[in-house]
């Protein structure tokens, strides 16, 4: 079970880990190419978009791996009902939003750019439809589809990026021959729009490259009304939750660009990016696992597997966060503009905080199984509510230099608050962890903080500190590695 467990996870990493290395390359030529600004335009987009796509979502995705494996529902009925109701919620988003457009970009203060909002309710729209059959694939065990067409979304973004930024200019060769899409491109303002308009495309190609399995899988015929309305109300709470993260996520950079400059908001918002690298850690875990979490929610050892893995998680997770601060400074040249490098403390808090989100994310099915989603919701307030408080402060304290600290200190209190309310609240109803894998996990945490500490002190001692550090780890913890690659 491990083993393929194992080898499913690589190849999703695969699909994972490369789109998200040529977004990294990608970053630092925007930050060479893009004055601060200019960046803040490009992060701010973002992350209006991901708040929105928060809300489509409806939750959807878990609760089509929820219901998936539920007794008395049939898989094609689950996947069919979850699949139209995304499409109509989608489509209602996209013909309404175009039609209120020029309002939409006014009060987002883009009155001169409604281009960019249309092509993200576009790319809001395409990714939606999307989100169930990728789903799909992770649930049929299609590790290397669920891949393939991750590595081509990706490659058609690429491959338009570089030539709208370098060989653009050799369309007008062709004068009136020239499709009626590339004229639209060349009335943009600035390249900005170039990068919006290869993920609108990439997002289409996406959205072809999932139509076999709509077309095999999906008919009306399949869609059971009382089922949906059944999977929107337990995908609901799990949506507000959604939307409760993409607010802990974003709003400081949404409101740093509005309440203080693009040129704070710019320099944080890069910096910010390179504190992600935990997601991408987060992301290929829980594309492996959260499928076989559902699956195992009706053995009799689940809870046993459930924290033995969140045990391994956090530990592996620790090693990564001192491997990525220990070597913080070779990052930050290979992947950003040295003018952007002025945030470069937030790194190691928000990476802590993403650490902390991770940890809530693998304990928070716990709820998802005892079909008790509005739990989450209540903890993802409580973490906003944080956030909310944080970025409030910020912006009063907006005129001292290293005030950008503030939300980033926020982000990690809102993930370490929502992790504790969340155990405390687990514990009575779920969790068993013994008080000695309790105590372990708290060593571990303080140990790798007072690695990074001292690093942070002593760069000169990185290399011997990192090392230092994964063989302490490791006679501690050999039993548990060597059953692992067993």
């Amino acid at each position: 079970m491990y083993k393929k467990l194992a080898i499913q996870t690589i190849i999703y990493s695969i699909g994972f880990i490369f789109p998200k290395i040529v977004n990294y390359a990608f970053l630092k030529f925007f930050t060479v190419s893009f004055k601060k600004e200019e960046f803040s335009l490009y992060t701010d987009m973002y992350a209006l978009s991901f708040m929105v796509i928060g809300f489509l979502s409806f939750g959807l995705e878990n609760t089509y791996f929820r219901f998936l494996y539920k007794k008395n529902y049939n898989k094609e009925i689950v996947f069919s009902t979850g699949v139209i109701i995304q499409l109509l919620i989608s489509s209602f988003f996209l013909i309404t939003s175009i039609k209120l457009i020029k309002y939409i970009a006014y009060i987002a203060g883009y009155q001169d750019h409604t281009e960019y909002f249309f092509m993200f309710f576009l790319i809001i729209f395409f990714d939606t439809i999307c989100i169930l059959p990728m789903a799909w694939l992770r649930v049929n065990d299609k590790p290397l589809q669920y891949s393939i067409i991750s590595v081509i979304n990706i490659l058609i973004q690429s491959f338009l990026i570089i030539y709208l930024f370098f060989c653009y200019d050799n369309i007008y060769v062709y004068g009136e021959k020239t499709f009626f899409i590339f004229k639209w491109v060349s009335s943009f303002t600035d390249k900005i729009g170039y990068i919006f308009f290869a993920n609108m495309i990439s997002s289409l190609g996406n959205l072809f490259l999932i139509l076999p399995i709509l077309f095999k899988e999906v008919t009306i015929k399949k869609f059971n009304k009382i089922l949906a309305i059944n999977m929107l109300s337990y995908g609901i709470p799990i949506m507000l939750g959604t939307i409760a993260f993409s607010i802990n996520e974003n709003l400081d950079k949404i409101l740093i660009k509005r309440c203080v400059s693009d040129e704070i908001n710019g320099s944080y918002s890069a910096c910010y990016k390179i504190a992600t690298f935990m997601s991408l850690y987060i992301r290929i875990f829980k594309l492996g696992i959260e499928p076989f979490f559902f699956k195992k929610s009706k053995d009799s050892d689940a809870i046993y597997y459930y924290e033995e893995i969140t045990y391994m998680f956090i530990l592996f997770g620790l090693i990564f966060y001192v491997l990525i601060c220990g070597n913080i400074n070779i990052f930050m040249k290979f992947l950003i503009d040295k003018k952007y490098h002025v945030s470069i403390s937030i790194i190691p808090i928000v990476m802590m905080g993403n650490l902390f989100l991770g940890v809530y994310t693998n304990l928070s099915i716990f709820y998802k199984i005892l079909d008790k989603p509005i739990i989450g919701t209540y903890i993802s307030l409580i973490g906003v509510l944080i956030t909310f408080l944080f970025n409030i402060i910020f912006i009063i304290t907006s005129t001292n230099n290293n005030s950008f600290m503030i939300p980033a200190w926020g982000t990690l209190i809102s993930y370490g608050t929502m992790l504790i309310v969340l155990y405390i609240w687990g514990k009575k109803k779920f969790f068993k962890f013994r008080d000695k894998k309790i105590r372990n996990i708290i060593i571990h945490f303080l140990f790798a903080l007072f690695i990074v500490f001292v690093i942070k002190k002593k760069m000169e001692l990185s290399l011997f500190l990192q090392f230092l550090y994964l063989i302490i780890i490791f006679l501690l913890e050999k039993k548990r590695f060597m059953n692992l690659i067993k």
